[in-house]
């Protein structure tokens, strides 16, 4: 889908994907070092919705907060933190719940998009706000436990695969959460994680939570076993990088593996902080990337259009196409130099092909684009990462500050930007459509002067010279149809004596002069 520019501008996101009680969002408490707004903990399925944890835009807490928000701490076995009053709880749950629909419409938010899936999933979504000094670098993604059997295709009613494949598209890092105590992988959550995982391998990461609930023999068990079957699910030689630990507030239950479970703490720690370093990489990557597909798709459908009749044998072309598009695809590769792995895979493009029953509507393919895709990759992009980065260097030191435009901007007046914004657009968009339209009425004025050039040859067999001819011969054509649709008038009688033309014989042999009012004969007849 498009990517707006809420999306593009936004902190990394990190998602969270899981069975129902695998610890998500204990595992977000205890990174955030504080409870939330909307967080519910307990054995049976409780997080019923999708929820975005950002920051809420306060700088600052109270001392107390403060020192109670430190984060990445354990509870000793004695009680230590555990004895917090209720003030003390709602005053670390500070913040804000923003429903689904709210969250679609706010600028600075980018959840614009997820519009699309209509109230059905808005319903079901909800923003956290808070103060965590962790959600001003990142924006965390805490989903609903993926259910067994038909409570989760049927009892949602959305898509819940969907939807995670829209959040991760957009996130930075993906987290698949697994206890160690039911390692049970359904049938569900393979399937999610087949949705989620096109175009996004290297950002999924396994946690295994809860490690310290079983014994050291047990925990190798279950760590091998976790990693058969993410072998299965990915079927790709690397392996999936697996932190594990025991990610809550509370003490260790056995600490055999204590220090590795610290150590993989830290290592995740240190990949989520570095995620806004990142960030921008990541966001050229993903940009070479759709620039890629985008190429991809020009080169199938202008195939496929050609390959489309225009009048005649459209169904059976398209079940031919339909059958043979894997066939195609290769083609269509080897013909374009494309690689192997950015192709789309034959099955799913099939299926979106299906809801065309016309594929002659597709754009044929253009050979302009395709070389300004490619200049894109090669010249575009890397020259302006390559700026970016003498500039980010000459600002580190000190050559060069931060532009004054961008402080003018920041600054600004509300209406005088956005008449600005508004002017742009005009500029950007409104002009081009107005000359194209313009273009088309000069042609079909063109085309209408044209055919009345050729009646007029037709009817009066020569061409006009002038719009002035061309008019005054119109205007008799004009009379001339009408008079001949006009009913006549019947003669009548003229009074007074007939004038008689001279020439004319008859049939007695009298003949008539105009000079004399009465005639004579002209034969020895004598009188009529």
């Amino acid at each position: 889908g498009e990517i707006k520019d809420s999306e593009f501008d936004a902190t990394p996101m990190v998602l969270l994907i899981g069975q129902y009680s695998t610890g998500k969002t204990t595992f977000l408490n205890h990174l955030l070092g504080e409870d939330f707004p909307g967080m519910h903990i307990g054995p049976e399925p409780t997080t019923d919705k999708f929820m975005a944890l950002f920051h809420d835009g306060v700088d600052t807490h109270n001392s107390q907060t403060k020192k109670m928000s430190s984060g990445f701490h354990k509870k000793d076995k004695t009680g230590g933190d555990s004895a917090r009053s209720i003030v003390t709880d709602d005053i670390r749950a500070s913040g804000r719940l923003v429903k689904g629909n709210t969250l679609t419409v706010t600028p600075n938010l980018p959840f614009s998009s997820l519009s699309q899936f209509g109230s059905a999933f808005l319903n079901h979504f909800v923003g956290s706000s808070s103060a965590s000094p962790l959600l001003r670098r990142l924006t965390f993604i805490d989903t609903p436990g993926v259910l067994s059997g038909e409570k989760q295709r049927i009892k949602r009613t959305y898509d819940f695969g969907q939807v995670a494949k829209w959040f991760a598209d957009r996130s930075d890092l993906i987290l698949l959460l697994f206890d160690a105590h039911k390692l049970d992988i359904s049938d569900e959550f393979k399937n999610v994680i087949d949705t989620i995982r096109l175009h996004n391998d290297d950002k999924i990461r396994c946690v295994l939570n809860k490690a310290d609930c079983v014994t050291r023999e047990q925990l190798v068990r279950v760590y091998g076993s976790l990693m058969w079957s993410m072998g299965k699910i990915f079927d790709s030689p690397e392996v999936v990088r697996v932190y594990t630990g025991s990610y809550w507030n509370g003490a260790l239950i056995n600490n055999d593996f204590g220090r590795m479970f610290e150590k993989d703490e830290k290592l995740l720690v240190r990949e989520l902080v570095d995620l806004p370093r990142c960030a921008a990489e990541r966001k050229v990557n993903q940009m070479v990337n759709r620039i890629r597909l985008v190429k991809v798709h020009v080169c199938i459908l202008g195939t496929l259009s050609k390959m489309t009749p225009r009048l005649f044998g459209k169904k059976s072309s398209r079940e031919k196409i339909l059958s043979e598009l894997d066939l195609i695809m290769d083609t269509v590769r080897v013909e374009f130099g494309l690689s192997h792995g950015d192709m789309p895979c034959p099955n799913e493009f099939a299926q979106c092909l299906k809801n065309f029953l016309d594929f002659s509507v597709f754009p044929s393919t253009d050979r302009a684009l395709i070389g300004r895709l490619d200049s894109l990759i090669e010249e575009g992009i890397p020259g302006i990462v390559q700026d970016a980065e003498i500039f980010a260097s000459e600002v580190r030191l000190g050559r060069r500050n931060v532009p004054e435009d961008t402080k003018k901007i920041e600054k600004a007046d509300p209406k005088t930007t956005i008449h600005e914004e508004l002017f742009e657009d005009v500029k950007s968009k409104d002009y081009p459509h107005l000359l194209g339209l313009l273009l088309k009425l000069v042609v079909f004025g063109l085309v209408l002067l044209s055919i009345a050039e050729g009646m007029y040859y037709w009817s009066f067999s020569r061409p006009a010279f002038s719009i002035v001819e061309l008019r005054a011969g119109y205007r008799t054509i004009f009379d001339v149809s009408v008079n001949r649709f006009l009913p006549r008038k019947p003669l009548q009688p003229t009074k007074g004596p007939a004038q008689i033309m001279p020439s004319l014989p008859t049939v007695s042999g009298v003949a008539y002069m105009p000079s004399i009012e009465k005639f004579k004969p002209s034969g020895p007849e004598g009188d009529l």
